[in-house]
């Protein structure tokens, strides 16, 4: 099954709260990575594993071409976009990280790409 990251964009009670369905999920905020920058992030998650969660679409899409260019491996990096997805709806979020969780386990194309939700 997956395991996320969300980016410090994203709230700690969203991994709180899919934690507590059975999930494996983290924040920047737990994990005291705060104030990293968008490559320090993206180098986190790939030594850990774990799909990066974000609403930062400009620099992370750039990040991922740079990467993927590079041919430096990286894990699924899955956007929220604001106009679906607004920062002060959590019940949302969770919903739609879950549903994806779900569906995770039958995706085959999990890493070097990113994904728009």
């Amino acid at each position: 099954m997956a395991k996320l990251y969300l980016d410090e964009d994203m709230s700690s009670r969203v991994a709180q709260a899919l934690r507590s369905k059975g999930f494996d999920v983290v924040s920047s905020h737990e994990v005291g990575n705060d104030g990293l920058s968008d490559e320090e992030q993206l180098g986190y998650v790939t030594k850990e594993g774990r799909h990066l969660v974000t609403y930062n679409a400009k620099d992370f899409l750039a990040l991922a071409n740079q990467w993927y260019q590079r041919g430096r491996r990286f894990p699924k990096i899955l956007i929220l976009r604001e106009d679906h997805f607004p920062r002060h709806d959590l019940g949302a979020q969770i919903k739609t990280l879950e549903e994806f969780l779900n569906r995770s386990a039958q995706d085959l194309n999990l890493w070097d790409c990113v994904e728009f939700l």
